[in-house]
């Protein structure tokens, strides 16, 4: 909507703030003023808490904005921690000097029939040896085996306690992300305890340890 058209002049204030007025009133609060002879450039001005370049707008600012006790400026990854926790590739490798068949990871060796199933077909797949000590596996190969293969489909074999086989494609959920699921959704205290032995804390990749929110965090 074009509000209204003039020259510039000593005599406008009345006028322009009228028109001003008008303007952020029909557009919720942003107006765009235009040169005509010069299409090219224009000026954004905002009666709201927001960007005049990109748009990005906030809530009105209140002392809550800047106390991470407050869900209004706590930090939305780590809740006003200013610490994010995270699965540790360094306490889940219990030994890289071991192979996967002799328990480089607990839990993953053939000791757990399941899980090394699953390093058996994954191995197959990608071509390693579970024999060969962890440390001296392709770094590639590491971080399929901790993160996951992505949307590459692994053909899985399984064997039940009768020695039925099934075959199964999907991909490979990663250790890393086992771990993280398991935490998430289990309702046993002992499973969650034992898998808090491979938690570690870092400090907040997105407040940085300010443990307040982005905008709060970009108020000066």
């Amino acid at each position: 909507v074009v509000v209204d058209r003039f020259k510039v002049r000593q005599d406008l204030h009345q006028r322009l703030a009228e028109s001003f007025e008008t303007t952020l009133e029909l557009s919720g609060g942003i107006a765009v003023v235009a040169d005509m002879d010069n299409n090219s450039e224009e000026m954004i001005f905002s009666a709201n808490f927001a960007c005049p370049h990109c748009g990005y707008s906030m809530q009105e600012l209140e002392p809550r904005l800047f106390s991470f006790n407050n869900p209004a400026g706590a930090c939305n990854t780590c809740d006003g921690l200013g610490v994010q926790q995270y699965f540790d590739p360094s306490r889940i490798i219990l030994d890289d000097s071991l192979s996967l068949a002799e328990g480089a990871i607990r839990g993953w060796d053939q000791k757990n029939f399941y899980y090394f199933q699953m390093l058996t077909s994954l191995a197959q797949h990608y071509g390693f040896d579970l024999n060969m000590p962890f440390k001296k596996l392709a770094k590639k190969v590491q971080e399929i085996i901790l993160k996951g293969s992505g949307s590459t489909q692994i053909e899985f074999q399984y064997i039940n306690d009768r020695g039925d086989t099934r075959i199964k494609k999907h991909p490979f959920e990663g250790i890393i992300n086992n771990f993280e699921r398991r935490y998430r959704d289990t309702e046993s205290n002992s499973v969650r305890e034992d898998l808090a032995k491979y938690i570690s804390t870092k400090t907040c990749s997105t407040c940085e340890g300010s443990r307040l929110r982005i905008e709060a965090r970009n108020v000066f």
